[in-house]
């Protein structure tokens, strides 16, 4: 092992500070050379902060200095990636305890990430908004989200010619909040009783005595993860709980097929998606079901906006396997002091930016 020490000239300006002279290995103000810098970024891309840290001998802090330098000697312009943009999907993430969340922009086209910014509110997605062009706001023509009100706030007045494609599976998730908003409050009624003929003497029950039967109150605690499930996924124990639920629980059950038929509405053909979108609506309202009564209502609202889903064929996936990869980056990193290093790492890890591990 050697090493080259070299002398840089420092100057002390009263008005200016501090410079340094600029040499082509290495970035302004770093102590490490470019090669080493490259190194650190494709190890921290694909380790944990504790083995970059060991592997490397540096700081976690310093790793993280190193990726956003990295990050901007890459990619100096960001805006090369707002080019061509037709079709984009914009979603949030949290990124740390407390209500802490990302702001997600992603090109349907060349699948990587166009932007990110801390916050998930109107004005943080009008920031982004603000700094494209006319002519790039004009040429957007889908935009993909989960129904936010503030995503479709922000699209409707800065991209005028765009159409809002609401996912289809966050519907059916809905649908699901609904069925469980059901499910818990008969859970909560049949604690009620159970607490209500809880016996007060000691000892065993007499034969004529009236015991509390816990049967229900045990279909509905399992029926959380049968009925969320689809029904070619479930397993012989889900499936006996799901016919148990049908016999017993007949209200709860009509939940679950509202569930399962808003499903199948996205199943059936593109041509016949509105008809069937409109016999579930009636379907829905008519229910007596207080939660599914007020989807509908919901649904009704975004009722175009999911048809245009069926009809580009797009979907919010390509945005939440983003969502997945930002996780395992926070969880490697057991998460970010500094919210710049964190989003310059996601935009180097969901790009196309090629990161080459030095003199392989």
């Amino acid at each position: 092992m050697f090493y080259i020490q070299c002398n840089v000239h420092r100057i002390e300006c009263k008005e200016h500070g501090v410079h340094t002279e600029l040499v082509p290995w290495a970035s302004t103000y770093s102590r490490f050379t470019y090669t080493f810098e490259e190194m650190v970024t494709w190890v921290a891309t694909r380790c944990t902060k504790k083995d970059t840290s060991e592997f490397m001998r540096i700081n976690w802090r310093t790793t993280g200095e190193i990726i956003s330098r990295t990050k901007d000697r890459l990619e100096p312009d960001i805006k090369e990636r707002w080019k061509n943009l037709k079709r984009i999907g914009i979603d949030e993430t949290s990124y740390k305890k407390g209500h802490k969340y990302l702001t997600i922009v992603v090109d349907h086209d060349t699948n990587q990430v166009i932007w990110v910014a801390p916050g998930h509110d109107y004005e943080t997605l009008s920031s982004f908004f603000k700094v494209l062009t006319q002519e790039q706001r004009d040429s957007i023509e889908i935009v993909s989200c989960d129904g936010a009100k503030w995503i479709k706030k922000a699209v409707k007045e800065f991209l005028t010619n765009a159409s809002i494609c609401i996912d289809p599976f966050h519907v059916v998730c809905w649908a699901e909040d609904a069925m469980d908003e059901c499910r818990k409050a008969l859970l909560s009624e049949e604690r009620k009783i159970r607490n209500s003929s809880k016996r007060n003497k000691k000892g065993r029950p007499k034969k004529d005595e009236k015991t509390y039967d816990s049967t229900n109150l045990k279909r509905l605690q399992d029926g959380k993860y049968a009925m969320g499930k689809n029904p070619e996924n479930l397993t012989e124990h889900q499936q006996s709980v799901l016919d148990e639920i049908k016999n017993s629980l007949p209200k709860l059950f009509k939940a679950y097929q509202l569930k399962e038929g808003l499903r199948a509405v996205f199943k059936s053909d593109d041509d016949n998606v509105e008809e069937e979108l409109n016999k579930w609506l009636w379907w829905a309202s008519h229910s007596k079901n207080q939660a599914f009564v007020d989807l509908s209502k919901k649904i009704r609202d975004r009722k175009q906006q999911i048809l245009d889903t069926v009809k580009y064929g797009i979907s919010n996936a390509r945005i939440e396997s983003t969502n997945n990869k930002i996780k395992v980056i926070i969880r490697k990193s057991y998460g970010f002091r500094n919210i710049k290093n964190l989003t310059d790492m996601v935009l180097l890890v969901c790009s196309n930016i090629p990161i080459c591990l030095p003199y392989a």
